[in-house]
């Protein structure tokens, strides 16, 4: 009897089994894998840094960018929502009540010239001239206006979009008294008034031009110098059409300069009015060569 079918048969069905047990222990290997890989541990989450210009919800951040300066302004100061802290090189830092009567959401800048430095609402216009000074001298019955000899005057206004309520500064580089006064040396705060918001072709308040009156008369102390301001309150009446405003001036006589600081509006209330006039004048700061 021949055997070597038989053996032929038995190591068909040996290698049929070790190729049926491989296969088995893949599958088997295969899906331990996946599972492995169903029940790993979830991978730590990196919280994505604040200054990466986005929200917890995936909105875009909205970045801040600073209005460029204007030439003569040193930069923007923001309006706080209740006080401002303004830091000068030679004073204490002073804090200032918000100007109820600024409308205006961007906040304010600073102006520096050569002779003064000044921060008004960052919405407001500026406008600069050069113009010959008049001289309003006074008799004892009568009044007559010429311009001064060589002497001029530099004239700055900062205005709101309305055009209904003003900063204005008018600085003489003299020595000389250039206050118009009556015969017995008073000083015609109406004239200096008058010489910017009224007609200064013509004296103040004398026939056909009666337009100001002046409420008060105080010193008050300047940032930058040793001496005193005086500060007049005046208000513009309507006996020459003019429209009817109140407003506040500095008149300072100082070493080499001569100048006036006038706040004036036709539109805000008395409050809102007082509020950034007040701001105003306490952020100027006068030269120490004044």
């Amino acid at each position: 009897m021949s055997r070597t079918p038989g053996l032929n048969i038995n190591n068909g069905n040996i290698s049929l089994m070790t190729i049926r047990g491989t296969i088995g222990v893949f599958v088997l290997v295969l899906a331990l894998l996946v599972c492995s890989g169903c029940v790993q541990p979830d991978k730590p989450i990196v919280p994505v840094p604040e200054d990466a210009g986005m929200s917890s919800t995936g909105t875009p951040v909205p970045l801040v960018i600073p209005s460029p300066a204007l030439p003569g302004q040193t930069g923007i100061i923001p309006v706080p929502v209740t006080l401002l802290a303004i830091t000068r090189p030679d004073m204490q830092a002073t804090p200032l009540p918000h100007p109820a009567g600024n409308l205006e959401p961007a906040g304010f800048v600073r102006y520096t010239g050569t002779d003064y430095s000044v921060e008004y609402p960052v919405a407001w216009s500026t406008n600069s001239t050069l113009l010959p000074l008049r001289e309003y001298r006074h008799s004892e019955y009568d009044c007559s206006v010429s311009f001064a000899y060589n002497l001029n005057q530099e004239l700055r206004m900062y205005y709101s979009r309305d055009g209904r309520t003003l900063f204005y500064s008018a600085v003489v580089n003299s020595e000389r008294d250039v206050w118009p006064r009556t015969v017995q040396g008073r000083v015609v705060y109406e004239d200096i008034v008058n010489a910017v918001l009224g007609n200064p072709e013509n004296c103040a308040n004398l026939e056909g031009n009666k337009a100001f009156t002046i409420a008060g008369i105080s010193q008050v102390p300047l940032a930058g110098v040793a001496y005193p301001g005086v500060r007049a309150d005046f208000a513009r009446i309507n006996h020459t059409g003019f429209t009817e405003g109140t407003g506040t001036m500095y008149v300072v006589t100082g070493k080499n300069h001569s100048g006036v600081f006038t706040f004036y509006s036709t539109s805000l209330d008395a409050d809102a009015q007082a509020r950034l006039s007040q701001y105003i004048f306490d952020s100027l700061h006068l030269d120490s060569g004044f």
